[in-house]
């Protein structure tokens, strides 16, 4: 349910590129949300995750 939430924002992810997208929003939310008692909903979550796969390409691009 998840991936196709985040495939709406993202286009088609492969299973690779989806397991790093959420290493990277799993890492991202886990040091800027957590440490300061913040809860990430769903939402949040999913442009955190759009936001990591647009961030993980400009990288595969260089």
């Amino acid at each position: 349910m998840l991936r196709k939430i985040i495939e709406t924002k993202t286009g088609p992810l492969t299973a690779a590129q989806f397991a790093e997208v959420m290493d990277l929003a799993t890492t991202d939310i886990q040091i800027n949300r957590l440490n300061f008692g913040k809860r990430t909903s769903l939402s949040e979550a999913v442009e955190i995750a759009a936001g990591c796969f647009i961030a993980m390409s400009r990288g595969a691009v260089a």
